[in-house]
C-alpha cells in the first residue's frame, strides 16, 4: 500500500514538472517569435529561456513549426479570455456593444505579443493557423452573444436589422488592432505619440461610439 502511495505521488509530481515544463517552453517561444518572428527564431533560444534541454522542447511540440502553432494558439486564447461574455450580457446592447469594442482594444494594448505573432502569420497567409483546429471554435460562444446583443437591441428598437455579425466583429476587432499593430509609423508619421494615456483614451471613445453609432437605427425608420 505504502508502495502504491509513493508510486502515485511521483506521477502527480512528475505530471506538474511536464506541464510546468511545457508552459515555460510556451512563454520562452511567444518571447522569441515576438521579438524574432518565425524564421528568425531559434529554437536553442527557446531552450535556453525556458531552461529546459533542447531536446524537451521537441518531445512536448514536435518541430518549430509545432511550437509555432501551439504559440498561434496561446495568442487568440488569450485574447479570448479577455472577452467575458457574461459581462457584455448583462451590460445591455449598446453598453455591451461599447465594452466590446473598448475591451477588445485594451487587450491589443496589454498584450503586443498577440499584434506581433499575428502580423507574422499574416506574411505566411495563415498556414499554421489553419491547422489550428481549435482556434475558430474559441469564437463560438462571442459571436452568440453579439448575436444576443443584436437581437435584444432590435427588439428594444435601437439597432439596425442587416446587421452581418463576422463583419461588424472583423471591423471592430480591426479598428482596435491597426492602432497598435501602427503605432510606430503612424505616430512617426504624423500623429505624435499614439500611446500617451490621453491619446489612447480619445482613441477608445471614437472607437466605442464608432460601432454603436453604425449600429442604431437610422432615424426616422419604423
Amino acid at each position: 500500500m505504502i508502495r502504491v502511495m509513493v508510486i502515485r505521488q511521483r506521477r502527480k509530481r512528475g505530471t506538474r514538472d511536464a506541464e510546468g515544463a511545457k508552459a515555460a517552453i510556451l512563454a520562452a517561444a511567444v518571447r522569441e517569435f515576438t521579438d524574432k518572428g518565425l524564421a528568425g527564431a531559434r529554437m536553442d533560444e527557446i531552450a535556453r529561456g525556458a531552461g529546459v534541454a533542447k531536446g524537451l522542447v521537441f518531445h512536448h511540440f514536435g518541430s518549430k513549426e509545432g511550437l509555432w502553432i501551439a504559440a498561434l494558439e496561446h495568442a487568440y486564447a488569450l485574447l479570448r479570455a479577455g472577452q467575458d461574455e457574461t459581462a457584455l450580457d448583462v451590460l445591455g446592447p449598446v453598453e455591451g456593444m461599447r465594452r466590446l469594442a473598448h475591451g477588445t482594444f485594451r487587450l491589443f494594448r496589454a498584450h503586443p505579443e498577440i499584434v506581433a505573432l499575428m502580423n507574422e502569420e499574416n506574411l505566411h497567409r495563415a498556414r499554421h493557423l489553419r491547422a489550428a483546429k481549435a482556434i475558430p471554435l474559441l469564437y463560438n460562444p462571442l459571436f452568440a452573444t453579439i448575436e444576443r446583443l443584436l437581437a435584444a437591441g432590435r427588439a428594444q428598437n435601437l439597432f439596425r436589422e442587416d446587421v452581418d455579425v463576422t463583419a461588424l466583429y472583423v471591423a471592430m476587432s480591426g479598428l482596435g488592432y491597426f492602432y497598435c499593430a501602427n503605432r510606430w509609423t503612424l505616430s512617426a508619421a504624423f500623429a505624435g505619440d499614439l500611446f500617451r494615456p490621453e491619446r489612447i483614451a480619445t482613441y477608445e471613445d471614437v472607437l466605442g461610439e464608432m460601432v454603436v453609432a453604425y449600429l442604431r437605427k437610422p432615424a426616422g425608420s419604423l
